[in-house]
């Protein structure tokens, strides 16, 4: 699987904002990781729909994910989806000493939801997801900041202790 950009954002695939990453990295491929959504018929049916064109959405479980991720030969431009760090963290640690390394995580957006403090104008984190964060720069993945591909990527260890 060719992997081109990961990133969280508990919106998933949405508007404006998508659309222009897809065109931007030229994805073929959105793999959205998440152990709720992908038991959701109605969610996996609302996502496959918000599609942008010509992209193709598969929704896994982070399990699903690992596996797919080290078997699937496909060099169609691919971004990996989250909903949550924890999921990101899950699914780094399975990957973890395989060629298939999780390399970079976009924190992109996580709203304002009780036990959450402001990081940024669009990132929001609990003690834990900050842990959770540190816990992947520990692992060598590069976890940064970044609404639009316009924006500048603002490294993780800037913000978040």
């Amino acid at each position: 699987m060719k992997i081109v950009a990961s990133r969280v954002d508990e919106r998933l695939v949405h508007g404006q904002i998508m659309t222009s990453w897809a065109k931007y990295l030229k994805l073929r491929r959105i793999v959205v990781v998440d152990d709720q959504v992908a038991k959701d018929e109605f969610m996996a049916t609302v996502l496959g729909m918000s599609a942008p064109a010509g992209i193709s959405i598969d929704i896994l479980s982070v399990a699903d994910a690992a596996s797919r991720i080290q078997n699937d030969k496909s060099d169609e431009n691919t971004m990996l989806l989250f909903k949550r760090i924890s999921a990101a963290l899950e699914l780094a640690k399975l990957l973890a000493g395989t060629p298939n390394e999780l390399k970079e995580l976009n924190l992109g957006n996580l709203g304002s939801v009780p036990g959450r403090t402001q990081i940024t104008k669009n990132i929001f984190l609990s003690d834990e997801e900050e842990d959770e964060v540190g816990e992947l720069r520990g692992m060598g993945v590069n976890v940064f900041l970044q609404m639009l591909y316009t924006d500048a990527a603002v490294p993780s260890a800037d913000v978040i202790g």
